[in-house]
């Protein structure tokens, strides 16, 4: 009896210590889900890292060289060095290619797995010489924590001289899901080398298909070390899981990344390739992630990391964020170059997103320094984004007043990038020969800054420049009229009196002799040039879907500086008009005066009349100095007419006043655009100090004065608008006002009230 009593308390032992087991072993399951951290895969480097359904004898423990490194030459010599017998501080070298699977159909093993079965090294400090040998075959038994050969190269620790080659790393959210130290769903990171390096990783190349559930890296997972003269030449699929449902109650983290040779940045690469294609899908929509970026080196590059003269070569596909070499950055890139494609497929969503495809970083809130984009850029976009989705270097729009780009540049036949900016360049095809002196810093071009009405006739860089054409088409002779002056035949020919010297240049002779009735001279035709700004930003959106249902681009027809806001003003003469104003305050000498005040107000519509001051403006001008005076009386004067010839065939009408009011002096500059399907008006008004001395001349160099027919003259006429956004007859200030499709800027500049509530539009990201 006592002997059968002795064996049913062993048993209840057994069963109790079994039990205890299994609970110990699914609290360090969930403890690892809890948190991915390096320091939390540091705590547990000492649990078993066993190939999976290997038996535990290992076999013979490799030899040594002189310098004490364990020589792998066997498939066994690997399996003992993965496993738990093995100090995390042995140092190994391989002195041939060691064959781990058969790897005929490697690419299927997701489907069909191999024969053998791996494990990954929880952590590792010693040093790993691949000795220019490779590890071939390599198939891992995903689940928690085993997404590459290692899980963290601790500092100190070195991976040097390795090739990784016709292997498959896959990770799914069923087998890797967890819980993330801030509470929301996660999936571990898919990677072929590691997950987190700390350590170096020198002189590696991997030759693999990377596929992961959420994010992915084509050799390591996060980089908080070095990796030198690295190369990814096979395929990273990220966001892969397209149909998981999530927990009830499921936060999810906030944002997506994939990267050809890592996932995110945090330490430093350098001199790293990746050939391979990477792209990053929008996952399942149960689960929200508003950002998802992808880099053809990384998907991001946190504040602090630093890629140096990296180049992709690889095609970058992604749903919202793609960059040739980063997706999203706060750090620093330096002497990058992407030759590859990069491209953006948008997504269907159920709410606008940002969409930026660009040669270099997507979202730039760091530094970009002197880094040369020769890939293409395109955006398949099917409905409304926050911003101009094209970038031949990179975008600074999603950072406000963070990033910055100096030296940079891009090939133009490849990016058609609506807006200029600072620090970037655009190089032709023709150029490609001395592509490697700009990427080296030896060769610079100017930044050039745009200028609102240069002087001359400049031809080069037509694409960012627009000519403006004005007095008669073409040189005409005029025969002087008895009561003639030099400024009243400027006027009439030029529609400002104060151009008389373009008449003095086009006839010499006119210095020195008196202008006779009868005489002959040349009236001659003139050129301005208009450069487009840099920096600025794009307003003003077409319908993002046709009637019929069909997609169709969303397109920025007009551009804002983009240190201006843009949003409306509430005064009574302000309806149907948005307005734009400066955000800071500007000290000009005795020119000083608020920038807050300025306000140029401005209205993009359906223009069902076409040009109706083609071939009248004489008549629109009498019309509009006589409305002056039946409004304002005496206190509007100083006016100044003028027309412009576009290169594209169309008119652009401008003019300028001064109204004195009660209490202050207004300069007005009034800008039209007339087009068959569209109608551009801008209305610039900027409060003057009364001085001592003040004169006309004094006005030229103000901002209305350049800002106002700048803004008109780069507005894309080319966009259709299908419907009328506003009413006219709701317009203020229509009484003896002849042209009731435009707003009477008299009666505008009465009403206006610089005090008046101001309100930005979201625009963009919402951070104006």
């Amino acid at each position: 009896m006592k002997k059968k009593f002795l064996w049913k308390r062993l048993a209840q032992t057994a069963v109790v210590l079994g039990c205890l087991c299994v609970l110990l072993f699914a609290g360090y399951g969930y403890r690892m889900q809890r948190d991915h951290s390096p320091a939390a895969m540091r705590e547990t480097a000492g649990v078993s890292s066993d190939t999976v359904g290997v038996k535990k004898k290992i076999g013979h423990t490799p030899p040594q060289d002189a310098d004490g490194y364990y020589l792998l030459s066997t498939k066994e010599h690997f399996m003992w060095f993965i496993s738990r017998d093995r100090d995390p501080h042995t140092n190994v070298r391989l002195v041939n290619d060691l064959i781990l699977n058969d790897t005929e159909g490697w690419e299927n093993w997701a489907d069909t797995p191999p024969e053998n079965v791996y494990g990954s090294i929880p952590s590792y400090y010693g040093h790993f010489d691949g000795n220019g040998y490779a590890l071939v075959g390599y198939y891992m038994a995903y689940g928690n924590w085993r997404s590459a050969v290692f899980m963290t190269l601790e500092e100190g620790a070195k991976v040097t001289d390795l090739t990784i080659r016709n292997s498959l790393f896959l990770t799914t959210y069923e087998d890797c899901a967890y819980e993330n130290e801030d509470g929301h769903t996660d999936v571990v990171t898919s990677s072929a080398l590691c997950f987190a390096n700390c350590g170096e990783i020198e002189n590696c190349e991997v030759q693999a298909k990377v596929i992961g559930a959420w994010d992915a890296g084509g050799i390591v997972g996060i980089n908080y070390g070095q990796m030198t003269d690295c190369r990814f030449t096979g395929t990273v699929e990220a966001g892969t899981d397209q149909s998981t449902e999530p927990p009830e109650y499921t936060y999810t983290k906030h944002s997506m990344f994939a990267g050809g040779i890592c996932r995110s940045n945090q330490g430093r690469v350098q001199n790293c390739v990746n050939e391979g294609a990477v792209s990053l899908g929008v996952i399942s929509d149960s689960f929200y992630v508003h950002d998802f970026a992808v880099g053809g080196i990384s998907g991001q590059n946190a504040e602090g990391g630093s890629i140096e003269g990296c180049e992709n070569r690889g095609a970058v596909t992604g749903a919202q964020l793609a960059g040739g070499i980063a997706g999203a950055s706060q750090g620093r890139i330096y002497q990058c170059q992407n030759n590859g494609t990069v491209h953006i497929e948008q997504a269907e969503r159920d709410y606008a997103e940002t969409l930026v495809s660009a040669g270099v970083c997507a979202s730039n809130g760091g530094k970009v320094d002197t880094c040369i984009n020769t890939g293409s850029v395109t955006v398949n976009q099917k409905y409304l984004s926050f911003c101009a989705p094209v970038y031949g270097v990179a975008c600074n729009t999603v950072n406000p007043g963070k990033g910055t780009i100096e030296n940079s540049y891009y090939v133009k036949e490849n990016v058609s990038q609506d807006y200029r900016q600072s620090g970037v360049n655009k190089l032709s095809i023709k150029d490609a020969a001395e592509f490697p002196s700009y990427l080296s810093g030896q060769k610079k071009r100017e930044d050039r800054d745009g200028v609102c009405f240069a002087q001359a006739y400049i031809e080069e860089e037509t694409d960012d420049v627009i000519h403006l054409g004005f007095g008669p088409k073409e040189d005409v002779t005029y025969v002087v009229e008895p009561g003639d002056s030099l400024w009243r035949i400027a006027k009439k020919f030029y529609g400002d009196g104060g151009r008389y010297s373009h008449l003095i240049e086009g006839n010499p002779k006119l210095q020195e002799n008196v202008l006779l009735p009868g005489e002959e001279i040349i009236i001659p035709h003139k050129d301005y040039s208009v450069y487009r700004r840099r920096d600025e930003e794009g307003f003003g959106l077409s319908y993002c879907r046709l009637p019929s249902g069909e997609p169709c681009p969303t397109r920025f027809v007009t551009a804002k500086p983009i240190d201006w806001y843009y949003g409306s003003m509430q005064f009574d003469a302000c309806a149907g008009l948005d307005v734009m104003w400066p955000k800071t305050h500007k000290d000009l000498g005795q020119f000083a005066f608020q920038a807050d005040k300025i306000h140029v107000f401005c209205r993009v519509d359906a223009n069902p009349e076409g040009d109706f001051f083609d071939g009248k403006w004489e008549e629109a001008r009498a019309s509009i100095e006589k409305s002056a005076a039946l409004y304002c009386g005496e206190a509007a004067h100083c006016f100044a007419f003028k027309r412009y010839d576009m290169d594209n065939g169309e008119n652009l009408y401008c003019y300028s006043f001064l109204l004195y009011k009660q209490r202050e002096r207004l300069l007005c500059s009034v800008a039209y655009r007339l087009c068959d399907n569209m109608l551009v008006e801008f209305i610039g008004v900027e409060p003057l100090r009364v001085y001592a001395g003040s004169s006309v001349d004094d006005l030229s160099n103000r901002e209305v004065m350049n800002r106002v027919p700048y803004l008109a003259a780069v507005a894309d006429t080319n966009a259709k608008i299908e419907e009328a956004q506003y009413d006219p007859e709701t317009f203020y200030g229509r009484e003896n006002w002849e042209f009731p499709q435009l707003h009477n800027p008299f009666a505008l500049a009465l009403a206006y009230d610089r005090d008046a509530a101001c309100s930005p539009y979201m625009l963009f990201t919402g951070a104006q």
